[in-house]
This record gives C-alpha cells, structure tokens and sequence, in this order.
C-alpha cells in the first residue's frame, strides 16, 4: 500500500519546520536534499564511485523479492527518491461567479470623439 505517496521531482520544494535531518535550511528543493544525503553517504564511505551514484541517479542494478509479485525474486534496479503524501485533497480556487457584474460606464471610444461633428453640437454634450 502506498498510503497515497507520490515521487517528488528534483526541482519541487519542500519547507520542514521539525525532525529536519542533513538540511540546515527549511526550505530546499528535493534535489539539493538528495545531493546531501549522497554526500553524507560519501564522507562515510569514503571512496566514492559510479554505483555509490547509481543510488540517485538511473538506479543500481539489483534483485528484489517482492512481497504482492508472487515471482519471487526480480532483477531490477533500485533508486533513492523522496515521496509526499498530502494530509488532505488539494483545495481548488473557488471558479470564477458567472453573476452580471453591476453595469460599469464604459468611456466613449476614442475613435467617436475624433468623429467630425457639427459646430452646434460640440457644445451641446455633456462629455465635453
């Protein structure tokens, strides 16, 4: 069961105000995360190399026994993500209310005050 976790992608943000483990900062991408955790796996380890890499990459090659495949053990590979789960459906922005707005004045266009117009009414409007 998955309990609705998803994989992140590099570039997604995350803010943690608790329990941060490896970040020094609140706020990071999951990439830069990643990028901690291969480095604090490296000063362990020591020498580092294309299959230490492999972790947060393209995925190590591997063989996996799977608890719902029925197969038995699968070759594979295996990769190091960060997944989310949200606490509840994402809220939507309320949609737009088709309701007439109240009527607004609208200017008179520009091109009907360049209008020629005869000299007795110029002065008789309102807009002048």
């Amino acid at each position: 069961m998955d309990n609705g976790f998803t994989p992140m992608n590099d570039d997604e943000v995350l803010f943690v105000d608790r329990g941060r483990v490896l970040m020094t900062n609140p706020t990071f991408k999951v990439s830069e995360f990643l990028d901690q955790l291969a480095q604090a796996v490296s000063d362990r380890e020591g020498e580092w190399t294309e299959d230490n890499e492999a972790w947060f990459e393209d995925g190590l090659e591997c063989e996996a026994l799977r608890f719902n495949s029925g197969t038995g053990w699968q070759r594979g590979r295996v990769r190091i993500r960060l997944e989310f789960a949200p606490l509840r459906p994402q809220e939507r922005l309320p949609e737009r209310s088709s309701a007439r707005q109240p009527d607004v004045i609208q200017p008179e266009p520009l091109t009907d005050r360049l209008r020629p117009r005869n000299i007795d009414d110029i002065y008789s409007g309102d807009d002048y």
